[in-house]
Protein backbone atom coordinates (compact mmCIF):
# COMPACT_ATOMS: atom_id res chain seq x y z
CA UNK A 1 0.00 0.00 0.00
CA UNK A 2 1.55 3.62 -0.75
CA UNK A 3 1.88 5.47 2.41
CA UNK A 4 2.32 9.38 3.08
CA UNK A 5 2.82 11.80 5.94
CA UNK A 6 -0.25 13.48 7.62
CA UNK A 7 0.29 17.26 7.36
CA UNK A 8 -0.99 18.27 10.86
CA UNK A 9 0.27 21.72 10.49
CA UNK A 10 -0.35 23.61 7.40
CA UNK A 11 -0.31 27.10 6.70
CA UNK A 12 -0.83 27.29 11.05
CA UNK A 13 -0.18 31.14 12.06
CA UNK A 14 1.58 31.66 8.70
CA UNK A 15 -0.65 31.62 5.95
CA UNK A 16 1.17 33.30 2.26
CA UNK A 17 -0.16 36.97 2.02
CA UNK A 18 -1.61 37.79 -0.96
CA UNK A 19 -4.20 39.07 -2.65
CA UNK A 20 -6.48 37.40 -5.09
CA UNK A 21 -7.23 38.81 -8.44
CA UNK A 22 -8.26 43.13 -8.28
CA UNK A 23 -7.06 43.64 -4.84
CA UNK A 24 -10.19 40.71 -3.24
CA UNK A 25 -9.00 38.76 -0.44
CA UNK A 26 -12.29 36.41 -0.76
CA UNK A 27 -12.55 33.86 -3.65
CA UNK A 28 -15.57 32.03 -3.77
CA UNK A 29 -16.04 28.81 -5.93
CA UNK A 30 -19.28 27.85 -6.57
CA UNK A 31 -19.91 24.02 -7.45
CA UNK A 32 -22.63 22.17 -9.40
CA UNK A 33 -21.93 18.12 -8.96
CA UNK A 34 -23.83 16.52 -12.49
CA UNK A 35 -23.99 13.14 -11.54
CA UNK A 36 -27.31 12.03 -12.97
CA UNK A 37 -27.10 8.98 -15.02
CA UNK A 38 -23.73 8.05 -13.55
CA UNK A 39 -25.40 6.64 -10.04
CA UNK A 40 -25.43 2.95 -9.27
CA UNK A 41 -28.11 1.34 -11.35
CA UNK A 42 -29.26 -2.45 -11.79
CA UNK A 43 -29.92 -1.01 -15.83
CA UNK A 44 -26.41 -0.40 -15.74
CA UNK A 45 -24.90 -3.53 -14.41
CA UNK A 46 -24.98 -2.72 -10.65
CA UNK A 47 -25.44 -4.80 -7.63
CA UNK A 48 -24.69 -2.56 -5.32
CA UNK A 49 -27.56 0.01 -4.36
CA UNK A 50 -27.17 3.92 -4.85
CA UNK A 51 -26.72 4.99 -1.23
CA UNK A 52 -27.29 8.78 -1.26
CA UNK A 53 -30.54 9.13 -1.94
CA UNK A 54 -33.85 11.57 -0.82
CA UNK A 55 -35.25 8.46 0.45
CA UNK A 56 -34.99 4.63 0.89
CA UNK A 57 -37.43 2.02 0.10
CA UNK A 58 -36.50 -1.88 0.06
CA UNK A 59 -36.85 -3.46 -3.25
CA UNK A 60 -35.39 -7.22 -3.93
CA UNK A 61 -31.87 -7.78 -4.94
CA UNK A 62 -31.04 -6.88 -7.99
CA UNK A 63 -34.49 -4.76 -8.94
CA UNK A 64 -34.42 -1.47 -10.42
CA UNK A 65 -35.67 1.40 -7.30
CA UNK A 66 -37.77 3.29 -9.56
CA UNK A 67 -38.26 6.11 -7.34
CA UNK A 68 -34.50 6.58 -6.17
CA UNK A 69 -33.94 6.63 -10.43
CA UNK A 70 -37.36 9.57 -10.82
CA UNK A 71 -35.17 11.51 -8.06
CA UNK A 72 -31.72 11.60 -10.15
CA UNK A 73 -33.85 12.56 -13.52
CA UNK A 74 -35.86 15.39 -11.61
CA UNK A 75 -32.18 16.72 -11.36
CA UNK A 76 -31.32 16.29 -15.53
CA UNK A 77 -34.80 17.29 -16.44
CA UNK A 78 -35.84 20.47 -14.12
CA UNK A 79 -33.35 20.93 -11.70
CA UNK A 80 -30.29 21.47 -13.40
CA UNK A 81 -32.20 23.85 -15.48
CA UNK A 82 -33.57 25.95 -12.50
CA UNK A 83 -30.12 26.08 -11.09
CA UNK A 84 -28.27 27.50 -13.90
CA UNK A 85 -31.26 30.19 -14.25
CA UNK A 86 -30.36 31.06 -10.90
CA UNK A 87 -26.93 31.47 -11.57
CA UNK A 88 -27.39 33.45 -14.78
CA UNK A 89 -29.92 35.69 -12.72
CA UNK A 90 -26.54 36.48 -10.68
CA UNK A 91 -24.07 36.87 -12.85
CA UNK A 92 -22.27 33.43 -11.68
CA UNK A 93 -20.58 31.15 -13.93
CA UNK A 94 -20.02 27.84 -12.68
CA UNK A 95 -17.82 25.14 -11.93
CA UNK A 96 -18.80 21.87 -13.14
CA UNK A 97 -17.84 18.65 -11.39
CA UNK A 98 -18.67 16.54 -14.04
CA UNK A 99 -19.15 12.72 -14.29
CA UNK A 100 -18.77 12.01 -18.10
CA UNK A 101 -21.35 9.48 -18.72
CA UNK A 102 -24.69 11.86 -16.96
CA UNK A 103 -23.41 14.67 -19.99
CA UNK A 104 -23.04 11.55 -22.64
CA UNK A 105 -26.75 11.23 -21.37
CA UNK A 106 -27.66 14.75 -21.27
CA UNK A 107 -26.22 16.65 -24.60
CA UNK A 108 -28.44 19.74 -23.92
CA UNK A 109 -27.15 20.21 -20.51
CA UNK A 110 -23.34 19.89 -21.95
CA UNK A 111 -24.30 22.58 -24.53
CA UNK A 112 -25.52 24.24 -21.52
CA UNK A 113 -22.44 24.34 -19.28
CA UNK A 114 -20.03 24.71 -22.93
CA UNK A 115 -22.10 27.87 -23.86
CA UNK A 116 -21.53 29.49 -19.67
CA UNK A 117 -18.06 28.72 -20.44
CA UNK A 118 -17.99 26.64 -17.82
CA UNK A 119 -14.94 24.60 -15.78
CA UNK A 120 -15.35 21.36 -16.09
CA UNK A 121 -13.11 19.07 -12.89
CA UNK A 122 -13.25 15.10 -13.59
CA UNK A 123 -15.93 13.94 -11.19
CA UNK A 124 -15.30 10.00 -12.77
CA UNK A 125 -16.65 8.56 -15.74
CA UNK A 126 -19.70 6.49 -13.72
CA UNK A 127 -20.45 8.68 -9.71
CA UNK A 128 -18.83 5.93 -7.74
CA UNK A 129 -16.38 5.79 -5.22
CA UNK A 130 -12.81 4.53 -5.61
CA UNK A 131 -12.73 2.24 -2.77
CA UNK A 132 -12.94 -1.25 -3.81
CA UNK A 133 -11.12 -0.66 -7.08
CA UNK A 134 -7.67 -1.81 -8.48
CA UNK A 135 -5.13 -0.06 -9.29
CA UNK A 136 -5.72 -0.84 -12.96
CA UNK A 137 -9.48 -0.27 -12.51
CA UNK A 138 -9.08 3.41 -10.80
CA UNK A 139 -6.29 4.19 -13.65
CA UNK A 140 -9.49 3.48 -16.29
CA UNK A 141 -12.03 5.67 -14.74
CA UNK A 142 -9.88 8.33 -14.15
CA UNK A 143 -8.81 8.36 -18.34
CA UNK A 144 -12.12 7.63 -19.98
CA UNK A 145 -13.66 10.29 -17.60
CA UNK A 146 -11.19 12.72 -19.12
CA UNK A 147 -11.14 11.35 -22.29
CA UNK A 148 -14.86 11.30 -22.38
CA UNK A 149 -14.74 15.37 -21.06
CA UNK A 150 -12.50 16.60 -23.70
CA UNK A 151 -14.60 14.91 -26.62
CA UNK A 152 -17.62 16.56 -25.28
CA UNK A 153 -16.83 19.93 -24.45
CA UNK A 154 -13.73 20.79 -26.57
CA UNK A 155 -11.92 22.19 -23.71
CA UNK A 156 -8.66 20.15 -21.53
CA UNK A 157 -9.74 19.18 -18.07
CA UNK A 158 -7.66 20.25 -15.50
CA UNK A 159 -8.81 18.76 -11.80
CA UNK A 160 -10.61 16.45 -10.63
CA UNK A 161 -12.68 15.38 -7.81
CA UNK A 162 -13.55 11.38 -6.97
CA UNK A 163 -16.82 10.85 -5.38
CA UNK A 164 -15.55 9.80 -1.71
CA UNK A 165 -13.73 7.71 -0.46
CA UNK A 166 -10.66 8.38 -2.57
CA UNK A 167 -7.90 5.74 -2.02
CA UNK A 168 -4.23 6.11 -1.43
CA UNK A 169 -3.63 5.63 -4.98
CA UNK A 170 -5.86 8.72 -6.40
CA UNK A 171 -3.40 11.46 -6.86
CA UNK A 172 -0.65 9.66 -8.02
CA UNK A 173 -2.70 8.18 -10.72
CA UNK A 174 -4.13 11.84 -11.27
CA UNK A 175 -0.41 12.80 -11.95
CA UNK A 176 0.23 10.10 -14.16
CA UNK A 177 -3.04 11.21 -16.29
CA UNK A 178 -1.29 14.81 -16.41
CA UNK A 179 -4.21 16.34 -14.32
CA UNK A 180 -2.82 19.59 -12.18
CA UNK A 181 -4.89 19.67 -9.15
CA UNK A 182 -6.68 17.78 -7.16
CA UNK A 183 -10.45 18.86 -5.06
CA UNK A 184 -10.47 15.78 -3.05
CA UNK A 185 -9.73 17.62 0.40
CA UNK A 186 -11.21 19.52 3.02
CA UNK A 187 -8.32 20.41 5.32
CA UNK A 188 -7.81 23.85 4.78
CA UNK A 189 -9.34 27.50 3.45
CA UNK A 190 -6.38 27.87 0.74
CA UNK A 191 -4.48 25.73 -2.12
CA UNK A 192 -1.70 24.13 -1.19
CA UNK A 193 0.66 21.67 -2.56
CA UNK A 194 1.27 18.26 -1.91
CA UNK A 195 4.34 15.89 -2.98
CA UNK A 196 2.85 12.62 -4.56
CA UNK A 197 5.30 10.47 -5.66
CA UNK A 198 8.61 12.51 -6.77
CA UNK A 199 6.91 15.62 -7.98
CA UNK A 200 4.79 18.22 -5.74
CA UNK A 201 1.13 18.30 -6.66
CA UNK A 202 -2.04 20.78 -6.15
CA UNK A 203 -4.61 20.88 -3.79
CA UNK A 204 -7.68 22.86 -4.26
CA UNK A 205 -9.89 22.28 -1.39
CA UNK A 206 -13.64 21.88 -1.63
CA UNK A 207 -16.03 21.45 0.90
CA UNK A 208 -18.70 19.08 2.37
CA UNK A 209 -20.40 21.00 4.61
CA UNK A 210 -21.65 24.23 3.06
CA UNK A 211 -22.84 21.78 0.45
CA UNK A 212 -26.62 20.38 -0.15
CA UNK A 213 -25.89 17.26 0.20
CA UNK A 214 -26.84 17.99 3.76
CA UNK A 215 -30.76 17.83 3.11
CA UNK A 216 -30.29 14.14 2.01
CA UNK A 217 -28.24 13.34 5.37
CA UNK A 218 -30.89 15.23 7.67
CA UNK A 219 -28.68 18.05 8.53
CA UNK A 220 -30.90 20.31 6.36
CA UNK A 221 -33.87 20.73 5.91
CA UNK A 222 -35.66 23.98 4.80
CA UNK A 223 -34.26 25.88 2.85
CA UNK A 224 -33.62 28.99 5.40
CA UNK A 225 -31.13 25.92 6.96
CA UNK A 226 -29.01 26.09 3.88
CA UNK A 227 -29.02 29.84 3.78
CA UNK A 228 -27.97 30.52 7.13
CA UNK A 229 -25.16 27.79 7.22
CA UNK A 230 -23.44 29.36 4.13
CA UNK A 231 -23.96 32.94 4.96
CA UNK A 232 -22.42 32.49 8.01
CA UNK A 233 -19.56 30.88 6.27
CA UNK A 234 -19.23 33.40 3.84
CA UNK A 235 -19.75 36.61 6.67
CA UNK A 236 -16.68 34.74 8.73
CA UNK A 237 -14.42 34.41 5.69
CA UNK A 238 -14.79 37.67 4.43
CA UNK A 239 -14.45 39.31 7.83
CA UNK A 240 -11.14 36.82 8.65
CA UNK A 241 -9.98 38.19 5.06
CA UNK A 242 -8.93 40.91 6.20
CA UNK A 243 -6.46 40.17 7.56
CA UNK A 244 -5.55 36.45 5.39
CA UNK A 245 -7.23 35.79 2.20
CA UNK A 246 -9.50 33.01 2.24
CA UNK A 247 -11.06 30.78 -0.34
CA UNK A 248 -14.90 29.84 -0.10
CA UNK A 249 -16.54 26.34 -1.74
CA UNK A 250 -20.19 25.99 -2.26
CA UNK A 251 -21.51 22.16 -3.51
CA UNK A 252 -24.50 22.05 -5.54
CA UNK A 253 -26.43 19.22 -6.67
CA UNK A 254 -29.14 19.38 -9.56
CA UNK A 255 -31.77 17.03 -8.03
CA UNK A 256 -31.13 18.29 -4.41
CA UNK A 257 -30.46 22.32 -4.41
CA UNK A 258 -32.98 22.06 -7.98
CA UNK A 259 -35.95 21.57 -5.94
CA UNK A 260 -38.26 24.53 -5.24
CA UNK A 261 -38.26 24.98 -1.81
CA UNK A 262 -34.66 24.54 -1.51
CA UNK A 263 -33.67 26.89 -4.35
CA UNK A 264 -34.97 29.65 -2.19
CA UNK A 265 -32.09 29.32 0.14
CA UNK A 266 -29.32 29.50 -2.35
CA UNK A 267 -31.03 32.47 -3.93
CA UNK A 268 -30.71 34.40 -0.92
CA UNK A 269 -27.07 33.04 -0.86
CA UNK A 270 -26.49 34.16 -3.95
CA UNK A 271 -28.41 37.53 -3.13
CA UNK A 272 -25.83 37.98 -0.24
CA UNK A 273 -22.70 37.50 -2.11
CA UNK A 274 -23.13 39.48 -4.73
CA UNK A 275 -23.99 42.32 -2.31
CA UNK A 276 -20.34 42.43 -2.11
CA UNK A 277 -17.89 43.83 -4.69
CA UNK A 278 -14.91 42.77 -3.47
CA UNK A 279 -15.15 39.15 -3.68
CA UNK A 280 -13.65 37.12 -6.60
CA UNK A 281 -16.52 34.85 -7.92
CA UNK A 282 -14.22 32.84 -9.60
CA UNK A 283 -14.37 28.84 -11.29
CA UNK A 284 -12.28 26.35 -9.70
CA UNK A 285 -9.51 26.25 -12.47
CA UNK A 286 -8.94 29.78 -12.52
CA UNK A 287 -8.00 29.24 -8.58
CA UNK A 288 -5.50 26.69 -9.62
CA UNK A 289 -3.73 28.60 -12.13
CA UNK A 290 -3.59 31.72 -10.02
CA UNK A 291 -1.82 29.55 -7.41
CA UNK A 292 0.51 27.84 -9.50
CA UNK A 293 1.57 31.28 -11.36
CA UNK A 294 1.65 33.18 -7.36
CA UNK A 295 3.08 30.16 -5.21
CA UNK A 296 4.94 28.19 -7.69
CA UNK A 297 6.22 24.53 -6.05
CA UNK A 298 9.47 25.80 -4.91
CA UNK A 299 11.16 23.56 -2.74
CA UNK A 300 9.02 20.49 -2.41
Amino acid sequence: MTTAARDFIGYGQNPPEFSWPNGTRLAVNIVINYEEGAERNALDGDTARETLVEARYDVPDGERELFTESTFEYGSRVGIWRILQALDDHGVVPTIFASALALERNPAVTDAIVKRGCDVVGHGYRWIPHTGMTVDEERRNIEDCVTALERLTGRPVKGWFTRPPNTVHTRPLLAQAGLLYDAGSVSDDLPYWERVGDRPFLIVPYSLDVNDTKFYKGQFFTADDFARYAIDCFDVLLAESVRQPRMMSIGLHPRIIGRPARLAGLLRVLERIRERDDVWITGRDAVADFWRDRFPAAGL
